[in-house]
């Protein structure tokens, strides 16, 4: 077992540095310098500070550690506030903050919303599901929805401290993800994708947390997972591992209600859109399927599903989940950008191209680096 706990280390942070060794390369090449160095002492220092962190400070009492998470949240925060006041969205050639903005802009108008054409360009169109901008609906009347960067930060930090109940662990997940770089270009570009990775995160911690049964909180978690399910398809991955083998446990009757308590309340979400225009019904013609659905291919699609099947009936401990997950994700992630390389080329390189966005890759880090904190002192599973 220690082998395998320690090989899933090594796994995870391998994962951790692909994701940010990816951003170096594609960023840090457009300024003209070449990105091996950086991209060699970035993996270097990551390792080092990870592994050594341990040996260091292994005996170190726990409290100790709150003073300089306090430090480094209030310092992290006073950084994403900086950098949304000093970038203007409007000069970022990234929308998803416009997908949300200007969804809601439409829907207060009276516009059909997701007919509202991103910042970016007039085919860019939203392409998160409902509950995403009910979520995101207070950081828009706040006035920027860039906002919620700094609210799902906070949320994860107390919830992954009440999930360990250490500060330490709760001060390396922090430091993980401010030494990400795929973490500040979410930030620098106002992205929600990983808010709500993070969001979803934090929800399952929940669920763990308060011990929640299918068997006993059938209608709470059914709406939960409702809610998640309409938020965005990518959302849906990682609480299908985490509800899938208890899924399995429960009675016949409680999957169909189970089941049909989550399409239900889907469906419920997207019928004010359906029905929005019943004369040319423009959500057939404009909907968030055509953007979230439209890179996959079926084949692709029953692979990963049953590869998802096996992944969530290998995991039996909270660590393992966390482990699997990522894991599932990269595969994903990988496998559909690989598809896309095979079927439609590239126009230039994966890192200039358009069509491919390494940013999906972030998606995994939340289940990463909840992997390598809770590990911190921590030889065997928790």
């Amino acid at each position: 077992m220690s082998g395998n706990i320690h090989k899933s280390g090594f796994i995870q942070l391998f994962l951790y540095l692909f994701v940010n060794i990816l951003f170096i390369f594609k960023y840090i090449s457009r300024t003209g310098v070449n990105p091996v160095i950086p991209a060699l002492v970035y993996l270097l220092f990551i390792v080092i500070a990870y592994l050594g962190f341990n040996r260091i400070f292994i005996s170190k009492k726990d409290n100790s550690f709150k003073l300089p998470l306090f430090l480094v949240y209030a310092l992290t925060v006073t950084m994403i506030i900086a950098i949304l006041i000093r970038i203007d969205p409007l000069s970022i050639r990234v929308d998803r903050w416009s997908a949300v903005t200007y969804f809601l802009d439409n829907l207060f108008h009276g516009d059909y919303p997701y007919a509202a054409h991103t910042h970016v360009s007039k085919d860019n169109f939203p392409s998160p599901f409902p509950m995403w901008y009910v979520i995101n609906l207070p950081f828009y009347l706040a006035g920027d929805v860039g906002i919620g960067l700094i609210a799902f930060l906070s949320l994860v930090i107390f919830i992954y401290y009440l999930f360990t109940k250490s500060f330490k662990k709760t001060f390396v997940f922090l430091v993980l993800i401010i030494l990400s770089p795929a973490y500040w270009w979410e930030v620098a570009v106002r992205s929600d994708s990983l808010s709500n990775a993070i969001l979803v995160l934090c929800i399952i911690l929940l669920f763990y947390l308060k011990k929640f049964s299918l068997e006993r909180n059938l209608m709470i978690t059914a709406i939960v997972c409702g809610i998640i399910a309409s938020t965005r398809l990518s959302a849906i991955l990682p609480i299908a591992l985490f509800i899938f083998p208890p899924f399995l446990k429960i009675s016949l009757h409680k999957k169909m209600a189970f089941v049909s308590i989550v399409l239900g309340f889907v469906v419920l979400t997207f019928l004010p859109f359906i029905l929005w225009d019943t004369e040319n019904w423009l959500f057939f013609s404009r909907n968030p399927f055509m953007s979230q659905s439209s890179i996959g291919s079926p084949l692709l699609l029953l692979v990963m599903i049953i590869l998802g099947i096996y992944m969530a009936l290998k995991w039996d401990n909270i660590n393992q989940f966390f482990n699997l997950t990522s894991v599932f994700i990269f595969i994903f992630i990988l496998t559909s950008q690989l598809n896309l390389l095979f079927t439609r080329g590239t126009n230039g390189s994966v890192f200039t191209d358009s069509l491919y966005d390494i940013s999906y890759f972030s998606l995994l880090l939340p289940y990463c680096i909840a992997f390598l904190a809770n590990r911190i002192s921590s030889p065997t599973p928790s």
